[in-house]
Parts: structure tokens; C-alpha cells; sequence
């Protein structure tokens, strides 16, 4: 008799994943995330799937508080599905205080014990950072230039793709961003707003859609923090995020200085890269952490804090099931069979809760994008100004406490306000920077020599982008700013020209071509006055 076969413990695993997900009438797309209940290293290895593939990203418990961590800075449609799910549920989920994502970098080995630390699945308040040693590997962490924490999906693998494979990429990636800000239902019933706070670490480079993991409650950006539109370089426009809607209101939520000046249009045409103060600076990040260390503490905290549900000073009040006469209130339906006279249950606590989580960001901050310093906290300070869920604060309740702050974006923004502010076109914008790049500086003067070096700077990145691509973002961004647009109404009109581009010459000679974005030349125009108008409007549908 033949001995009965044996299977793998992956393939075992993601059986009774796959049993837990039918039972909850989740989307298969929830399998390609796997969530970990266990708290301590986890090999990576046992998250593969039967097929062998390794994740985009995992979920794991660290006490109160999930972690999202990110393995792949590319995700596909099924993983940017299941992700958007699990954190639509999650955001729900009233036994825990928050999510907190980042990337999979800290290891508590050192190079010569563990030659690859990315096999280990590690929360990082495992990582004990107080020796010297460690200290030194941290600042080493925060000075890398190469981490790539997030750009949503890889693009050169949707060159060969078919249309409808490209839809769904961009739906997928459209679920998540609303998941991530709470305004989404991840792909099941939507049953109620997001309770719990979405906390993104951005340590690394976050370009294009990979901001939809930073549209949640709090980002809070270190010294290695990037941000980046780069998809023009491929002959892409703007992802359906929500950029064409955002980009002209930095600054705005926050009452920044940065409203005043084009940041939005100078990261959208331009290719600038933004770095942790200038996110902070334009509110595209909420607070400045500096260092990636911290993280280990923030998450270690939010592990030991109590959950949304317990996070209340009032008592709730007795719950009476008659008039208060001892007589039952008389029942009234409607003709779908709901009693009328019951009410839906109110929280005494709702202004409380998240209250300890926002106090906590500040702590581990040295300042926030409303311009309060953080570096010096101390407990009760402050929380005179936040009495309640920070979401919740008016305009006029927020502190006008700014410190000294320093912006290389908003320097340059300011400098150059007069021409993105008032050329109308881009060919208009590219011929005054051409102007200011080619005057002769004097020698001497270190202000001019600055003010050339930059305006090359930004022209040089203009012109690396593909002409109709360039054009169909500025057109993008002009009609965004419409005080009559939304969020959601901006998504729709980038998945549409997006999904155009995507099928037409520039990005697919980039994508046959190996080259890096920047890099490609050969664009079907030569420069964007050989792009027609009609051109730009067939891509807008």
C-alpha cells in the first residue's frame, strides 16, 4: 500500500486561508495578503504561496496595533485588492487602537550573522536600539538613498497586459487609496466610517501610486523620506490617486505657508523630489520624526495602548428597555420592517478616542505640518488645543505656532511662483525656464549662481518627460483645481486618461526599451508643441 502523500505547510497554510476567507464571504484577492497572528520573526519563506510567490506585503499583529508591512514596493491588482480588504476591515475594528505601516528593514542581526535580514519578517519593537551599535545601524538606515518604499503597481509589466488586466490595475489601486483614507468599502459592504487611524511610516522613496498607502490619518516622514512623480518619464501621466486633486491644494489643510506658492504644479511637471521636510512643508506628510529608529518605540507604545473601545473617561449611561414607567414604548415599522422609535446608539466617548494615539505621534516627533515643535513635548501641553479626535478640529481651533523651518521646495516654488503661476500652457512655463537657465550668473554671486542651477534643474526634468504625457498632466492638474471637483470625480478622470497612455506609443516604447525613467528620449513628439489639442482631448475621454 501506497503511503499517503504529504503537502507542504505553505500549501497547508493557504488551505485554511482559503477555508477562514469563504467562511467570512471575503474576495479571493484577500489570500494574496497573508496575516500573521504570531508576534516575533517570521520567515518570510512561510508566507510564499503554494506557487512559490512571495507577497507585496503582510499584515501581523504587534498587541493593539496591525502592522502592514511592505515587501515589495509593487503590488499587483490581486494584492492591492486584498490589501484594500483587509484594511477596510481593519479601520473597523474596534478591538484594536491603529494600523501602522512601513517597510521590512530593521533586523536585529548583524550582516555577518544573517547574510540576508529581508527573510525575516520582523516587528520592530523586537529590535532593542539602545546600544551603540545599533544606534550607528539606524543612522546608517536613515542616510541610505536606495530603499524604495512604495510606487504602486510596476508598470512594465502592464506593457504587454490587456486592457481590461490594466483596468483593473488601476481600480485596484483606486479600492486601495479609498481603503487607506476611509472613504472606501475595500471591496465588500460599506457599514460604517473608518474608526482606527492609519499610521504610514515613509522611510524611502514613495512615488506616484504608491501614495495611496499615505492618504490615511497620519504620515510621518524622516530623514530618508522621498516623494516623487515620476510616471511622465515612462509616458505616463497621474495615477488614479487623487494627485490632480491634491497637488493644487497642498498646504491648504494645514494652513501652510506652502499654499500660497505652485508646489503642487512644480512636483506634477517637473519630476522634483521632495524630501521629508518638504512633505511636511506641503502636508503631504502630517508629521517630521527624523529618525527611522523611532519606529520601534512608536510601535512597542501603540502595542500597549488600549483599544478604540476602551479609550473613554465617561461612563456609559444605564440602558432602559421601557418608557421609564415600566410600560414598553409602542412599536413602530416601516413598511421594511424597521422599528421606528429605536435610535441608533450614540458614543459619550467619540471625542476621546484616538485622542492618545494623535498625543503619542507628537511625542515621537520633532515638529507637525501645522507648524507646532514637537522636539521638546511634554504631556498636557497641548492637549488644550486637541481636546478631541484631531479630525475633528475647526479651522479656527488650530494653533498658528510656527517655527523656524527649512523647504527646498517652497524656496524654489516661491522663486519661480510668477511663471507657473501665470504662463498658462507648458510650452509657455518651459520657455521662460529656458531663459532663466541660460543667463550667465555672476561669478560672485552665490544667490544667481542658485537661481540658474535651479531653473536648469526643472527645466532639465521637464524635458526628460514624454511631451503628451507632460501635457495631459498639466491638463489634469488645471482641472482638478475646480472648486466644483472631488477626490473621487479626479480618480475617475486619471483612470481614464491613464488607461489611454498606458495603450499608447511613448510608454510602450519606454516599457520595450529597459530604460530606466529619465533615461528614454525617443518619444513619438519631439517637444509638446507637436502635441495636439485634439490629441490631449481624445486621452480625457
Amino acid at each position: 500500500m501506497a503511503a499517503p502523500s504529504r503537502i507542504s505547510a505553505n500549501t497547508a497554510n493557504a488551505m485554511f486561508a482559503a477555508a477562514e476567507a469563504a467562511a467570512a464571504k471575503a474576495p479571493k484577492s484577500v489570500l494574496s495578503i497573508p496575516s500573521v497572528i504570531r508576534h516575533g520573526p517570521i520567515a518570510i519563506s512561510d508566507l510564499k504561496a503554494p506557487s512559490g510567490k512571495t507577497p507585496g506585503a503582510a499584515i501581523g499583529q504587534v498587541g493593539a496595533t496591525r502592522r502592514v508591512y511592505l515587501l515589495n514596493p509593487y503590488l499587483n491588482h490581486e494584492e492591492m485588492n486584498g490589501l484594500a480588504y483587509r484594511i477596510h476591515k481593519l479601520s473597523k475594528n474596534t478591538s484594536i487602537n491603529s494600523i501602522l505601516l512601513g517597510n521590512n528593514h530593521q533586523s536585529p542581526f548583524s550582516s555577518n550573522e544573517e547574510p540576508d535580514s529581508q527573510d525575516i519578517l520582523l516587528p520592530s519593537s523586537l529590535v532593542e536600539l539602545e546600544t551603540e551599535e545599533n544606534l550607528l545601524d539606524d543612522l546608517n538606515m536613515d542616510l541610505k538613498n536606495d530603499i524604495h518604499l512604495a510606487g504602486g503597481y510596476d508598470a512594465r509589466k502592464l506593457a504587454n497586459a490587456s486592457k481590461s488586466t490594466k483596468f483593473s490595475t488601476l481600480n485596484a489601486l483606486m479600492n486601495l487609496t479609498n481603503a487607506v483614507n476611509g472613504n472606501g468599502n475595500g471591496g465588500g459592504k460599506n457599514n460604517g466610517a473608518s474608526k482606527i487611524p492609519f499610521i504610514t511610516v515613509s522611510h524611502g522613496l514613495v512615488n506616484d501610486g504608491g501614495y495611496a498607502l499615505g492618504m490615511g490619518s497620519y504620515v510621518m516622514a524622516t530623514t530618508g523620506s522621498k516623494f516623487r512623480i515620476m510616471n511622465p518619464m515612462k509616458g505616463l501621466s497621474l495615477d488614479p490617486i487623487g494627485f490632480s486633486y491634491i497637488l493644487p491644494r497642498l498646504g491648504l489643510e494645514y494652513s501652510q505657508p506652502s499654499a500660497k506658492y505652485p508646489v503642487g504644479s512644480i512636483l506634477a511637471l517637473t519630476g522634483y523630489e521632495a524630501d521629508g521636510c518638504d512633505m511636511v512643508e506641503t502636508g503631504l506628510a502630517t508629521h517630521n520624526m527624523e529618525s527611522y529608529s523611532k519606529l520601534a518605540m512608536l510601535e512597542r507604545s501603540l502595542a500597549q495602548m488600549k483599544p478604540y473601545d476602551q479609550q473613554a473617561l465617561k461612563k456609559e449611561p444605564v440602558k432602559r428597555y421601557d418608557d421609564g414607567t415600566g410600560n414598553a414604548p409602542p412599536q413602530i415599522f416601516d413598511r421594511y420592517g424597521n422599528n421606528r422609535n429605536r435610535k441608533p446608539p450614540s458614543d459619550i466617548n467619540a471625542r476621546f478616542r484616538n485622542v492618545s494615539v494623535s498625543f503619542l505621534l507628537n511625542a515621537a516627533s520633532a515638529y507637525d505640518a501645522m507648524g507646532q515643535d514637537h522636539s521638546n513635548y511634554t504631556p498636557g501641553l497641548v492637549e488644550s488645543t486637541f481636546d478631541m479626535d484631531p479630525s475633528l478640529t475647526l479651522e479656527s481651533e488650530k494653533p498658528e505656532i510656527y517655527g523656524f523651518r527649512q523647504s527646498m521646495l517652497l524656496n524654489i516654488a516661491a522663486t519661480f511662483q510668477e511663471v507657473f503661476e501665470n504662463e498658462h500652457s507648458v510650452a509657455g512655463i518651459m520657455e521662460r525656464m529656458k531663459e532663466f537657465a541660460s543667463a550667465e550668473p555672476d561669478p560672485q554671486n552665490e544667490e544667481e549662481i542658485e537661481f540658474v542651477e535651479a531653473a536648469k534643474d526643472l527645466l532639465n526634468g521637464m524635458e526628460a518627460q514624454s511631451p503628451i504625457a507632460l501635457l495631459a498632466t498639466h491638463r489634469l492638474m488645471k482641472i482638478g483645481k475646480d472648486t466644483n471637483e472631488t477626490l473621487q470625480s479626479c480618480m475617475e478622470r486619471e483612470r481614464t486618461v491613464q488607461l489611454n497612455l498606458l495603450e499608447g506609443d511613448d510608454f510602450q516604447n519606454w516599457a520595450k526599451s529597459g530604460a530606466e525613467a529619465g533615461e528614454f528620449k525617443d518619444w513619438k513628439h519631439k517637444t509638446v508643441k507637436d502635441v495636439t489639442s485634439d490629441e490631449i482631448e481624445e486621452l480625457l475621454g
